[in-house]
C-alpha cells in the first residue's frame, strides 16, 4: 500500500480474515459492477476522508505481489472481465488492489486547498514512494530535510524546541524508529551524536511550520529531483526508423524526449480525440492516439500490452480531468470510436419463485458477491446478539447534554423480564459510514467490560438513527456534583472517589487498555459513595504493542503527558499522568488544569518542570504521590497497581483519624489553592456557581478565621509533645540495644565469670522498655506432653494449610481458590470443636481469653474469604500479584491467632493441674538434635 491509503480487496474465498488489517477496504459488489463504481464506493464510504471532491483524480492499480507486473484498471472494466482476464492467471491471493492518486492536475497544490482529504492522501503517497524507491538516491542534505520535514508534519503538537530535549530524542530514535522519517543508508552511516546533532539543526529551520506548510515545502524539495506529477515511459516511434524515445505523460499533455535532448510537447489532454491499444506478432503492443488539428496520429510500440494499456489508461484519465467527464476516449480492438463495446447488463436471476430462488440461485449469488460466502462474519458478530435491543421497549425523555457526536437524553429502558431501568441515551447526528463507525467504537469497548466502578452497557440500537444506550446515574458527572458538593464533601470520601478511579484503571490496565481521556467529566455519581469511569470514546486496545499512536486531532492537551503531546503516544504510562491531573481536579473542585494557560504554552511549562500547585485542603502524601504520576519519564511513573495500594493505605490513614476542623470545615472555592503558591488564582466567574448565599459564604468564613488559630495551636502542642515522646523512647531502644550487643559478643561471654565491682543504680544500663499491647509478642508454646492432644493436632494441621496454600498459590488457577479456603475452613471447625469439648473442665479465669480468640479466628475467616474473592476479580488484572499478597496475609493471620488459642489452652490446663510436662527423653532427643 502506498502511504495511509486503504487497499482494497474482494472475492475473499480463502475466508481468511487473519489477512485483513486496518489497511484494507473490503467492498461487497457483484460481477456487473465498474472499477469506477467501486471507487467511488470506497471514496463515499469515507475510510479515505471527508468531502472528496476530485474523484477523477483516483485510480486503481493490480499489483502481482510475486513479479512486478502491474495493470492499471480502467474505471469502465467490470468485475466480471477483470476476473476473467487478470485474477486467473494467478493464485488470487497473490493479488493486490492499491487505490492511488494517478491524475495530477496542474497547480495541484492551489487546487487541492478545497480538497483537504486528497492533499494528504497524495502527500502520504508521494512520501511513501520517495522512502521505497529514491530516498537512497537523493544527497544526505536534502534526506535530513525531507525527514525533518515529515516530524514537524506527524507532530504537529510538539514544541518547536523538543527535540533539544535528549528524552525526546531518544523517544522518537528508540520507540518510533529513525528509519520512519530518514533513508536506513543515512542513520547508519552516521555516528549517533553526529546525526543528532544535524537533524535537531536541520529541525530548527521547521519547527514553527503548520501541517499545510511542512507539506507544500515537502512537496517543492522533492520536487527538485524527482518528478512525481508525470509518468515516464520507454518506447519506440512506429514510424520511421524505430527511434528509441521516452513518452512523458502528465497534466499538461504528451512529450516525447529523445537522448540528450530536451522535450517536445505533443499535445494537449484537450487535443486527444482517441485512444487505441493492440497486440504485435513479436509480443510488443502498439499505441496509438489520434489528435486533433490534422495532426499525424502519435503511434509507439511498447514493450508488452500490459505497458500500452497502462499508458493507453494514464492518457484518457488525464482527458477525463481536463474534461470533468467519465467518458472514455479509449476505442476497443476492431471497433470504430462511435461504436464502442457497451458495458455487460447487470445480470438478472430469474425468481420463478421464492423457494427456487434459495435453491438454485443462491450459489449464484454467492459467487458474484464480495465475501458473500465468509461464516465467520456471521459468527463475529454473535458476542454483539446480547447488546441488541429495541428502541420499542425505550422511552426517552429529556436531553441531557450535548456529546461528540450528537445530543445525550435520558430514559428508560425496559428489560425482557419487565424491569424498568434510567438510563443514558447517546445520538449520532451524522449516519455516514465512518462517522457511524467511530460513534459504534466505543459501545464495542464497553461491551467487553465488567466492573463496579465502571458505567455499563446496556445495549445498542443498531437500526438508523443508532443509540448507543448506558447506566444512568442521577447525581450526573462528578465535575458538576463536587461544585454542588464543595462545602459537605470530605476528605475521606474525595479519597474513595480516588481509590476507585484508580481500581477501575487498573482494570484496564490488566486488559491492555489506554482510556486517553481520564478527567472529572467522564466520571459518573453513581451514590455518594461511589463513582464509575465512563466515556470511552478515545480508548483503544493496545494488545502486544508497547504504545499506541493517535491520528485524532481533538485531544485534552491540558490533561496530556508531554510524550502525548509531542508524539501522540499514548501507554497506560500516559493514562497514569493523566489520573494524577484528575486527581487534581476532584481535590480542586473540578476546575480546569492549567486554566490560566493555553493549550500551546501548556508543553513548554511542562518541559521546564512546572506541574499543578498543590490545591490548598490536599494531604501531602497524596500530593506527592500526585507528583509521581507527573514524572517526564514514562518509566518513572508508578503503575496503577501500586497505586491502588497506596491510595487505600491513605484513605485508611484518613479514616482512622479523628474528625478535626481541616477535613470538616467547610470547603471555600476562592482559597483552594496554595497560599504560598505564585499561580494565578482560580477564575472569578467560578464564583457564581456557590449554592450558599453570599451572606452564609461570608459568615462561614470569618468563623473558619475564628477558629484556624486555636486549632493550629493545638496541633502544634500535640505534635511536639509526640516528637518529645519519641525522642525519649529511641535514646531508650538505643542503650538497650547496644547491652544486648554487648552481651552477644563473645569475649564479654569468655569473661563473664569475673566479678564486676557493684554498680549504683545511676550506673546501671537501663531496662528494656515495655512494648505497647498493640504490637506485644505472641507467647511461646509450653514445653507440654502432646500425646493425645487434639487442639494442638488441630493447630498443626492448620499450619500445614496456610504452608500449602502459600506454596501453591502461584501455579493454582482462581477457580481453585475456593476449594483451598474451604479445606482451612473445615479445619478451623474442627480446631473449635475439639476446644469447646474440653473447655468445661478448663479453669474459668481463661475461659473468656478463648472464647475471644474463638471470635477472632471466626473474623479471620471472613478476612480471608473477602481477599479470596478480591484475588478472584483482580486475576486478568496488575492487581493479581498483590491481592494474591493479601490473601496469603490473611491466611498467615489466621495461623497466628491458632497459635495464641493454642497459647490460651495450655494457660488454662497448667492453672486447671490438667497438663502434663514433656518427656525428658523427648526434649533431650530435641537437644541432640
Amino acid at each position: 500500500m502506498s502511504g495511509d491509503t486503504s487497499t482494497l480487496s474482494w472475492r475473499g474465498r480463502s475466508s481468511n480474515s487473519s489477512n485483513l488489517c486496518k489497511n484494507f477496504k473490503l467492498v461487497r459488489c457483484e460481477e456487473g459492477w465498474t472499477v469506477g463504481a467501486v471507487i467511488n464506493v470506497v471514496l463515499s464510504s469515507g475510510c479515505v476522508g471527508p468531502d472528496i471532491k476530485f474523484n477523477l483524480c483516483y485510480g486503481l492499480l493490480l499489483k502481482h505481489l510475486k513479479s512486478s507486473e502491474i495493470h492499471w484498471l480502467h474505471p469502465s472494466m467490470t468485475i466480471f472481465e477483470l476476473t476473467q482476464r487478470y485474477e486467473q492467471q494467478h493464485l488470487e491471493a497473490e493479488w493486490r488492489y492499491d487505490l492511488r492518486i494517478r491524475y495530477i492536475p496542474s497547480r495541484f497544490m492551489e487546487k487541492f486547498q478545497d480538497d483537504r482529504t486528497t492533499m494528504l492522501y497524495f502527500y502520504l503517497q508521494v512520501r511513501s514512494d520517495y522512502m521505497h524507491q529514491y530516498a537512497t538516491k537523493v544527497s544526505d542534505g536534502m534526506a535530513l530535510q525531507l525527514g525533518c520535514l515529515e516530524i514537524r508534519r506527524f507532530y504537529k503538537d510538539m514544541n518547536p524546541r523538543g527535540l533539544e530535549k535528549k528524552s525526546n530524542f531518544e523517544l522518537l530514535e528508540k520507540d518510533v524508529g529513525l528509519d520512519m522519517f530518514f533513508p536506513k543508508e543515512l542513520v547508519s552511516s552516521m555516528k549517533p551524536k553526529q546525526l543528532r546533532r544535524l537533524i535537531q539543526q536541520t529541525f530548527q529551520g521547521y519547527s514553527t511550520l503548520n501541517q499545510e506548510q511542512c507539506m507544500i515545502k515537502f512537496f517543492n524539495t522533492l520536487a527538485q529531483c524527482y518528478s512525481f506529477t508525470q509518468e515516464r515511459f520507454a518506447c519506440q516511434l512506429a514510424h520511421g526508423w524505430n527511434i528509441t524515445i521516452d513518452l512523458v505523460v502528465g497534466a499538461d499533455g504528451i512529450s516525447q524526449q529523445n537522448e540528450n535532448s530536451s522535450p517536445t510537447h505533443l499535445a494537449t489532454p484537450s487535443q486527444v480525440c482517441s485512444i487505441s491499444c493492440s497486440a504485435e506478432n513479436d509480443g510488443r503492443a502498439l499505441l496509438t492516439v489520434n489528435i486533433e488539428g490534422g495532426k499525424q496520429p502519435l503511434s509507439v510500440f511498447t514493450s508488452s500490452l500490459a505497458v500500452a494499456e497502462n499508458m493507453a489508461d494514464l492518457i484518457d484519465g488525464y482527458c477525463r480531468l481536463e474534461s470533468t467527464s467519465e467518458t472514455s476516449l479509449i476505442v476497443k480492438p476492431n471497433k470504430g470510436r462511435g461504436t464502442r463495446q457497451k458495458l455487460p447488463n447487470i445480470p438478472e436471476h430469474s425468481k420463478p419463485s421464492e423457494p427456487a430462488r434459495d435453491a438454485t440461485t443462491q450459489k449464484m449469488i454467492s459467487d458474484s458477491d464480495i465475501y458473500s460466502e465468509i461464516i465467520e462474519g456471521k459468527a463475529s458478530m454473535s458476542p454483539n446478539e446480547k447488546f441488541k435491543i429495541s428502541r420499542d421497549d425505550i422511552i426517552v425523555g429529556g436531553i441531557l447534554g450535548e456529546g461528540f457526536f450528537g445530543e445525550v437524553h435520558s430514559g428508560v429502558y425496559k428489560t425482557q423480564t419487565g424491569e424498568k431501568l434510567s438510563v443514558a441515551i447517546k445520538t449520532c447526528k451524522n449516519c455516514s459510514a465512518d462517522v457511524m463507525e467511530k460513534f459504534l467504537s466505543e459501545a464495542g469497548v464497553m461491551k467487553n467490560l465488567d466492573h463496579p466502578h465502571i458505567v455499563r452497557l446496556i445495549g445498542v440500537v443498531e437500526v438508523d438513527p443508532v443509540w448507543i444506550v448506558m447506566e444512568l446515574y442521577q447525581l450526573g458527572e462528578l465535575g458538576n456534583y463536587l461544585l454542588e458538593q464543595q462545602y459537605t464533601l470530605a476528605t475521606t470520601t474525595l479519597l474513595l472517589y480516588c481509590l476507585q478511579i484508580c481500581k477501575a484503571l487498573a482494570y484496564l490496565e490488566g486488559l491492555n487498555m489506554v482510556h486517553r481521556d481520564i478527567a472529572v467529566r467522564n466520571i459518573l455519581v453513581a451514590t455518594p459513595q461511589c463513582v464509575k469511569l465512563g466515556d470511552f470514546g478515545l480508548s483503544r486496545y493496545i494488545e502486544e504493542e508497547e504504545y499506541y499512536t493517535a491520528s485524532a486531532s481533538r485531544l485534552p492537551i491540558k490533561w496530556m503527558a508531554p510524550e502525548s503531546i509531542n508524539f501522540r503516544r499514548f501507554t497506560t504510562a500516559s493514562d497514569v499522568w493523566m489520573f494524577g491531573v484528575c486527581v487534581w481536579e476532584i481535590f480542586s473542585t473540578a476546575q480546569q488544569p492549567f486554566f490560566w494557560l493555553d493549550n500551546c504554552q501548556v508543553i513548554d511549562q511542562l518541559e521546564s518542570g512546572v506541574r499543578l500547585p498543590k490545591p490548598q485542603l490536599c494531604p501531602p502524601t497524596l500530593y506527592s504521590l500526585m507528583s509521581s504520576c507527573w514524572s517526564y519519564e514514562p518509566n518513572s511513573r508508578p503503575k496503577f497497581s501500586h497505586l491502588a495500594c497506596s491510595f487505600s493505605e491513605i484513605h485508611r490513614m484518613e479514616s482512622e483519624q479523628q474528625p478535626g476542623a481541616r477535613r470538616d470545615r467547610p470547603r471555600p472555592h476562592s482559597t483552594m489553592m496554595d497560599p504560598i503558591s505564585t499561580e494565578p488564582p482560580p477564575k472569578p466567574s467560578k464564583l457564581m456557581g456557590h449554592t450558599l448565599p453570599r451572606m452564609a459564604l461570608h459568615t462561614q468564613q470569618r468563623r473558619e478565621q475564628d477558629v484556624k488559630p486555636e486549632w493550629e495551636h493545638k496541633q502544634m502542642l500535640h505534635m511536639t509533645d509526640t516528637l518529645q515522646r519519641q525522642r525519649m523512647e529511641m535514646l531508650m531502644d538505643k542503650k538497650w540495644l547496644e547491652q544486648e550487643e554487648r552481651q552477644l559478643d563473645p569475649v564479654v561471654r569468655l569473661d563473664s565469670h569475673i566479678k564486676t565491682p557493684p554498680q549504683s543504680p545511676k550506673d546501671r544500663p537501663p531496662e528494656k522498655p515495655p512494648m505497647p499491647a498493640a504490637i506485644s509478642k505472641p507467647r511461646p508454646t509450653a514445653e507440654l506432653d502432646r500425646a493425645g492432644d487434639e487442639v494442638y493436632t488441630g493447630v498443626t494441621a492448620m499450619v500445614k494449610q496456610v504452608v500449602q496454600l502459600k506454596n501453591d498459590i502461584s501455579t493454582l488457577p482462581s477457580s481453585e481458590y475456593p476449594n483451598s479456603v474451604k479445606a482451612l475452613g473445615v479445619t478451623l471447625r474442627s480446631l473449635i470443636q475439639r476446644v469447646d469439648e474440653i473447655l468445661p473442665s478448663l479453669h474459668c479465669s481463661v475461659t473468656t481469653e478463648i472464647e475471644g480468640t474463638k471470635k477472632l479466628l471466626n473474623k479471620d475467616l471472613g478476612d480471608l474469604i473477602s481477599k479470596m474473592r478480591l484475588a478472584q476479580q483482580n486475576t486478568v488484572t496488575s492487581l493479581k500479584e498483590d491481592c494474591q499478597r493479601q490473601m496469603l496475609a490473611a491466611a498467615h493471620t489466621l495461623a497466628l491467632d491458632c497459635k495464641n488459642l493454642l497459647d490460651a489452652v495450655d494457660q488454662a490446663r497448667v492453672r486447671a493441674n490438667l497438663a502434663k510436662p514433656r518427656p525428658i527423653s523427648l526434649a533431650a532427643e530435641d537437644c541432640g538434635e
